[in-house]
């Protein structure tokens, strides 16, 4: 992707405000496993994203009006965490060097266990273009019995345009 599209983003992110959990949106593209939607909160804030389910999995790229980051979501079915719980995270796109973040347990409306971690707009440019270009991303939860995951990133690039077209276009 080409670095203007990033500034675009970075610059569409930077003028927004506020954040909700709840939403109600529409696929916009899809590849493989890997799909980019839009839509509006329960509260009416716009929201784009990306996400990937399967194997009682679930991973998402958020971001919603107002907010000047990017949101990180993870579940899975087997989970069981308390709301505030902290988890540390490592992900790795490929052979790229590793984010480290500390998540933070939640309850989706539908009563499944996740965690939520944010990226800050300084490096969202780097983590759009990791994700975009990688083949797989495996994730470690340190400090935990939780088995890591690897998710196949195949379509991701062409579902991250539409993300990106998403945020510069509705937010």
């Amino acid at each position: 992707m080409k670095r203007a599209v990033f500034a675009a983003i970075a610059a569409a992110l930077a003028l927004l405000a506020g954040s909700v959990t709840f939403a109600q949106t529409n696929t916009i593209a899809a590849v493989g496993f890997w799909k980019a939607f839009a839509g509006k909160t329960n509260n009416g804030k716009a929201l784009c994203g990306m996400s990937s389910e399967g194997k009682s999995i679930f991973f998402s790229i958020k971001v919603y009006q107002g907010n000047d980051e990017m949101t990180v979501q993870l579940s899975a079915k087997s989970w069981k965490i308390n709301d505030g719980a902290k988890q540390k995270i490592v992900m790795r796109f490929d052979r790229a060097s590793p984010w480290n973040a500390t998540a933070t347990g939640f309850h989706f409306s539908d009563g499944d266990a996740g965690l939520e971690f944010v990226v800050a707009l300084k490096n969202l440019e780097k983590f759009i273009t990791e994700f975009a270009a990688s083949n797989t991303l495996r994730i470690s939860f340190d400090g935990s019995d939780v088995q890591g995951w690897t998710l196949d990133l195949a379509g991701t690039a062409a579902v991250t345009s539409a993300f990106s077209d998403c945020v510069i276009k509705r937010l």
